[in-house]
């Protein structure tokens, strides 16, 4: 299964980077898959990941939920938000390298907790978290085709971010080859802080004037709906 994960995070960047050359999606479709995406994601954490990681390690794992989502913010700083679909960058700008490197040490303290055969292979959570990264990967993908970079350069970049979560994913079966399950918990307490700032800051700022419309809000709903469905 852990191979399969790989894969999976492998290969979902380089195919929305091919998905934005060839079919230039429109923004408005980019805010709906970021509304589902987000509600799905917030709804597997809430309902089904926190309550199981306290019961498991006690009141100590929420210091690694703050860390992560104040991790979050930091690293946002960096990125500009393409984490949850912003793309403001002006055309002809190159992407910042720091960006860029932003954005593969989220993928890669992401990735981290899917060492673990038991995350790695509990489904609603890795279809959210792989729902929040087409999102992010598109919003990258579009960001490098706005800039003007050209497209081996780019290609290169979506090759170095997909590399991240695999990379990740390997370091923790490194650091947790062990058997034991401290350090892989940490650090998912560590992914779902940081996923839990883009999931909140998904629903709420994925348009540009930070209003809920119907379509958004069925979106919403259709997300937090399949999550609860998932989960029990």
């Amino acid at each position: 299964m852990t191979l399969t994960t790989v894969l999976a995070f492998f290969l979902l960047p380089l195919l929305a980077g091919a998905m934005v050359k060839l079919l230039r999606p429109e923004a408005s479709w980019l805010r709906l898959l970021l509304s589902f995406s987000g509600a799905f994601l917030l709804g597997v954490v809430f309902l089904h990941m926190l309550p199981e990681l306290y019961a498991e390690e006690g009141s100590h794992i929420g210091i690694w939920v703050l860390g992560g989502f104040l991790l979050q913010v930091v690293l946002e700083f960096f990125s500009h938000g393409i984490e949850h679909g912003h793309m403001h960058f002006h055309g002809g700008r190159a992407l910042p390298m720091v960006t860029l490197l932003s954005l593969c040490l989220h993928s890669f303290a992401e990735g981290i907790p899917f060492a673990d055969p038991d995350v790695a292979g509990d489904i609603p959570f890795l279809v959210g978290v792989l729902l929040h990264k087409m999102p992010m990967a598109i919003a990258l993908a579009t960001v490098l085709l706005r800039s003007g970079t050209a497209p081996g350069p780019s290609w290169a970049m979506l090759v170095v971010f997909a590399l991240a979560a695999p990379l990740g994913i390997g370091t923790g079966v490194l650091m947790g080859g062990d058997g034991s399950h401290g350090f892989l918990h940490d650090m998912l307490g560590l992914a779902i802080g940081m996923l839990l700032h883009i999931g909140t800051t998904i629903i709420f700022e994925s348009a540009p004037d930070h209003r809920f419309n119907a379509t958004r809000f069925v979106a919403v709903l259709v997300g937090t709906a399949l999550a609860l469905i998932s989960v029990h």
